[in-house]
């Protein structure tokens, strides 16, 4: 005699036989919020989030389960339930032939005949749950999921059916469909749920916010975590919503929050190192020197710590501890790299913190190894920054070659475009295509300067080479529109250009000025200055040249 109970939770029909043809179902996990090491306070012991860790039985989130009575007599069958008149021949056949399936172990032939019963009465949630979890069990995830987004739309309210979705959307890096689930999960009526399960829903879903930049919607989630009456651990929630402060540049929330984070639980490092970036914020740096250096005190593996740590001390002129623990920073990346990592942001941080020494060579050894590591659709950002690195070092080629396999990889890539076109004008070559490209790259953020400055630069470049006057003056606009959005060393350089072209050699002269009024930013801002200066000695000689011809009464130039 086979007892069958279908304990429907995270999908659906996950249970067991006593014959243990069915493995029981694993809760879900709640995701480590904002870093890999951080984790859910929904655990008061920081262990997994399930309901069942926080102690209990797991609940199942969809429904009370289907059950089949098979204490019948010989040659009959539990029926779905169906309204009306009851459910017509064909249907119960397909179920009939279906449960035996099931009996049987032969999961995919049982989903196919309640499939072909769910044919014929579209709307019995029954059937939904038997065909879930019969293609759960076979992985046949894909037609499975297609069946629980039915059972959400004839189940509206009902939460175990959305939290289970947004489960799914979640695990699959559906960020969207993930947040719409849990929304509709928590603004289901919760009266009968386990508030440890409302709780881990809306502590995911304040995760999601996050993780798309939107901090004020994670705000109000994880305030609803402490109105519930769950077990959690405060000092990581409190953790979690002084970081969400933190993104909403809410900074005197952030500190409040943090602080009592630490004060709860002293050892939680994530704690004192968004501290730190608050006192940081809110102009009390050797606060957040404190803070940084008892965060590595506990954490000293930590290699963005020691990163971070060195921006504090530079700008407290504290010039040699800032090299001595970028130094340990850049050692514990090598030593990454070096067990294999496949990170690129790794790899990233590594070449930033090596630009930042002007190891440029080493960075662009890095990055060259990085785009073989890494796989091609993450490698993104690492082929941008090896580009950046060949333009600066005059390796042309190189430089194009890696923009066009940004391009390759997301043609809607704005930055590989502005700085393909950009690099185009630079060298006087396809100046249509270059054109093409940075009013594509203005589409995604036509306020950006630097784009603002190629388009300008581009029409400058058309001018010079016979197009017109009046592309002059719209190079020049641009330019100027350009740099009110980013006052830039470049910007102003490429100003100047277009006035000497004119032959207004004082305007000229004022815009390269203004190029010096800003502290330099790197090796790119003094190749400007050097250029700058060279150009207004020119300017000084065609002027004194100017004045000798006056003298001697020749026409002036």
């Amino acid at each position: 005699m086979f007892v069958l109970l279908f304990c429907l939770y995270v999908l659906v029909c996950s249970g067991c036989l006593s014959s243990e043809r069915l493995e029981e179902a694993q809760a879900p996990q709640s995701p480590a919020p904002l870093t890999q090491t951080a984790q859910s306070p929904l655990s008061a012991s920081g262990g997994p989030t399930t309901p069942s860790a926080l102690g209990g039985p797991s609940p199942a989130p969809i429904g009370g389960g289907a059950k089949v009575d098979t204490t019948s007599p010989p040659g009959t069958i539990a029926q779905p339930t169906t309204g009306g008149a009851g459910p017509s021949l064909e249907v119960l056949s397909n179920f009939c032939a279906g449960y035996h399936a099931l009996l049987d172990g032969d999961w995919d032939k049982a989903g196919q005949y309640f499939e072909k019963a769910l044919e014929g009465d579209p709307q019995s949630d029954r059937f939904l749950k038997y065909v879930i979890g019969c293609y759960m069990q076979v992985g046949k995830k894909g037609q499975a999921l297609k069946y629980i987004e039915k059972l959400a739309e004839i189940s509206p309210d009902d939460f175990r059916i959305h939290y289970t979705l947004g489960d799914i959307y979640q695990k699959e890096e559906r960020t969207e469909e993930a947040i719409k689930a849990f929304d509709r999960a928590t603004r289901s009526d919760v009266t009968n749920i386990d508030h440890t399960l409302v709780a881990d829903a809306l502590y995911r879903l304040a995760n999601l916010y996050l993780q798309k930049g939107e901090p004020l919607k994670a705000i109000p989630c994880l305030k609803d975590i402490f109105r519930l009456n769950v077990s959690v651990n405060e000092g990581l929630l409190s953790c979690q919503l002084g970081i969400a402060y933190a993104e909403a540049k809410d900074f005197l929330n952030a500190k409040e929050r943090l602080e009592a984070a630490k004060a709860l639980s002293p050892s939680q490092g994530q704690a004192r190192l968004y501290l730190a970036m608050v006192h940081e914020e809110l102009g009390e740096l050797q606060e957040a020197i404190k803070e940084a250096e008892a965060f590595l005190d506990v954490s000293p593996d930590t290699w963005v710590a020691y990163a971070y740590l060195a921006g504090l001390y530079k700008k407290t002129s504290r010039l040699e501890d800032a090299e001595f623990v970028q130094g340990k920073a850049i050692n514990l990346l090598f030593r990454k790299i070096a067990s294999g990592s496949q990170d690129q942001r790794e790899y990233l941080a590594l070449a930033q913190l090596l630009i930042a020494q002007q190891r440029e060579a080493e960075a662009r050894e890095v990055l060259e190894g990085a785009v073989k590591a890494v796989e091609e659709e993450k490698s993104k950002d690492l082929r941008l920054l090896l580009a950046n690195l060949y333009y600066t070092a005059n390796y042309g080629e190189a430089a194009e070659k890696a923009l066009k396999d940004v391009l390759r990889i997301d043609p809607n890539s704005h930055e590989a475009s502005n700085f393909l076109g950009y690099f185009y004008a630079e060298r006087g070559k396809e100046l249509g295509e270059a054109l093409k490209l940075v009013e594509k790259a203005l589409q995604a953020q036509p306020n950006n300067g630097a784009y603002i400055d190629s388009l300008g630069w581009i029409y400058y470049k058309q001018a010079t080479e016979g197009q017109g006057d009046t592309r002059l003056e719209q190079a020049l606009q641009k330019l100027l529109e350009a740099a009110r959005e980013s006052p830039d060393p470049e910007i102003f350089k490429h100003i100047g250009e277009v006035y000497y072209s004119l032959g207004q050699w004082e305007s000229a002269d004022k815009e390269w000025q203004k190029a010096f009024q800003n502290p330099l930013k790197g090796s790119k801002d003094e190749q400007i200055h050097l250029w700058i200066q060279e150009r207004r000695k020119r300017l000084d000689s065609l002027k004194r040249l100017e004045e000798e011809l006056q003298k001697e009464e020749y026409p002036s130039l």
